[in-house]
């Protein structure tokens, strides 16, 4: 205990050397805490954004669909997804039970046409699940709207490039699920935007309804399932599927993160990014905490031999170091985390909104999401790394031979 207290009272010898160690960790540490809160953030905004928009926690699908093509459009389709919806929208921790149909076909105003790709949709139900995640839910009022429900809403730029809008009315000709064409006229009510410029030049909207007569089948595509927490995905999944197989329904469950492919790939990116952030910032809280217990080291050489030559062990004298770095590492861990949280909780309260990333339509809020569980682990770090860093200025005072030591 005695030499935990003098590695304590050590920082206070140099207090210049030892404020410029903390500010240095301060700024370091801090940086990478709130570069890691705004890449939690991201993170977390994208899946539930990922989830409350396109794939839902878990989408059920006909047993072929993964295991061959389709010959024929919605070949491989839920014919009874009415039943199994009651069914599964049975089961504790489920939301909503959604059915949708995607399609692909050409778009008409009468001079020009337009190659299209969108979905058919159930309005009211599409807008509860964005509203889950308080996600922009005015794309589907459109539908909500008319009592019509031969309807179709357009990408923004597809209404620009066919020159239509709200009011309008165009053609849409899409292949059946019997493999014959078929086409119908439907009202524009409204239009959207997209995550990308591209997707919204080809994207549409329409009510399920009025796409099956359109296809000329009651099939849809899958069934998307939206559960009360994210976290009960991998359970409910084996619930879900083990319900419909008892049922005797040919079908299959896929989990959202095998379905959202962009999500990964931008969590892999902001992952690299600040693993390497991560990795620059403790190096130099290594050298830094270094530098400063190696002069501690040359400056009391004739200290240390006075101590050894009193009788205290090496060893002694070298934990008097070790704790030295230690509580560098355990101040300026507080400290960063202090400043980190004072920060964020400013940077959250400016509501700025960056600009779009590229491929994309519209900015994003910079914000913070402080996670203690980062924070705890980032703090441990910042304590173990200051420490070894003064582990080999600390193992050169047990090579010192007194005699030299009390003459330098």
């Amino acid at each position: 205990m005695s030499f935990l207290k003098i590695g304590l009272r050590n920082l206070f010898r140099q207090k210049r050397r030892t404020v410029i160690s903390l500010m240095v960790i301060i700024f370091g540490v801090g940086i990478l805490l709130l570069t890691l809160g705004h890449s939690r953030y991201i993170s977390w905004g994208l899946r539930e954004m990922t989830i409350h928009s396109e794939t839902g926690h878990l989408q059920v699908f006909h047993r072929k669909f993964y295991e061959g093509d389709e010959e024929t459009f919605l070949q491989f389709g839920l014919e009874d997804y009415g039943k199994m919806r009651l069914e599964i929208g049975r089961l504790e921790g489920v939301a909503l039970v959604l059915a949708r149909v995607e399609l692909m076909g050409l778009i008409s105003n009468g001079e020009k046409s337009v190659a299209c790709i969108g979905q058919a949709v159930e309005p009211e139900l599409e807008k509860q699940l964005r509203q889950r995640a308080r996600l922009s839910d005015d794309m589907f009022d459109p539908f909500l709207a008319v009592d019509n429900m031969e309807v179709i809403a357009l990408g923004k730029e597809l209404a620009s490039s066919l020159n239509v809008r709200r009011g309008d009315f165009v053609t849409l000709m899409v292949t059946t699920a019997n493999g014959a064409l078929n086409a119908m006229d439907l009202q524009v009510a409204g239009t959207f935007s997209g995550f990308s410029p591209e997707y919204e030049a080809r994207a549409i909207l329409m009510p399920l309804q009025t796409a099956s007569i359109l296809l000329n089948t009651k099939k849809v595509r899958n069934l998307i399932v939206a559960l009360e927490e994210t976290s009960l995905t991998e359970s409910m999944a084996g619930r879900v599927n083990r319900l419909l197989q008892e049922k005797g329904y040919q079908t299959t469950v896929r989990e959202w993160p095998e379905l959202a492919v962009y999500y990964k790939k931008v969590k892999q990116f902001y992952n690299q990014i600040t693993g390497f952030l991560s990795l620059a910032l403790f190096l130099i809280i290594l050298f830094s905490t270094s530098n400063t217990i190696i002069m501690a080291v040359m400056e009391r050489t004739r200290e240390i031999g006075t101590l050894l030559s009193l009788g205290t062990s090496r060893f002694q004298v070298f934990k008097s170091f070790l704790f030295e770095g230690f509580f560098i590492g355990l101040f300026g861990g507080i400290l960063s985390l202090l400043f980190a949280l004072a920060v964020s909780f400013f940077i959250n309260r400016l509501q700025i909104i960056l600009p779009p990333a590229p491929g994309q339509t519209s900015g994003y809020p910079l914000l913070i999401r402080n996670e203690w569980v980062f924070f705890a682990w980032v703090f441990l770090a910042t304590i173990i790394v200051s420490t070894l860093s003064s582990f080999l200025p600390a193992l050169r005072v047990t090579r010192l031979k007194i005699i030299k030591a009390l003459s330098d």
